[in-house]
């Protein structure tokens, strides 16, 4: 699958001719298959409780796929919320610059941390 088809997947979405449920599944695929088949490298987001000390969230895409994402994202939308602060951060900048660079970057917040980062 390449970017023509994961485009084809969101446009069936957008039109109302899948369900959102349906786009995820498909996209859901589409990552098993290219995370099986070559795509070494890794854009992981861990989500950390400080409180509690649990992971709340660890979502891995491969980088490809993240940074094609990331192209769907939109300035408006790229400022983010964790719990209820808003963060002083453009998720889209962040996500390019951990991208190009391979250096992490962790943000403190709300008694959470959160790491973005590139995995071998």
């Amino acid at each position: 699958m390449d970017k023509a088809e994961v485009t084809k997947i969101l446009k069936l979405v957008a039109d109302g001719k899948i369900s959102p449920e349906q786009g995820t599944d498909l996209l859901g695929e589409f990552v098993e298959t290219y995370s099986t088949t070559g795509f070494k490298r890794k854009f992981n987001i861990e989500v950390f409780n400080m409180n509690s000390g649990k992971i709340e969230a660890n979502i891995k895409l491969p980088v490809r796929l993240a940074s094609f994402v990331g192209n769907f994202i939109k300035e408006k939308d790229a400022d983010f919320k964790i719990g209820n602060e808003e963060i002083d951060m453009n998720i889209k900048e962040v996500l390019e610059e951990v991208i190009k660079t391979g250096e992490s970057v962790e943000i403190e917040t709300d008694g959470r941390r959160i790491t973005i980062r590139i995995e071998d």
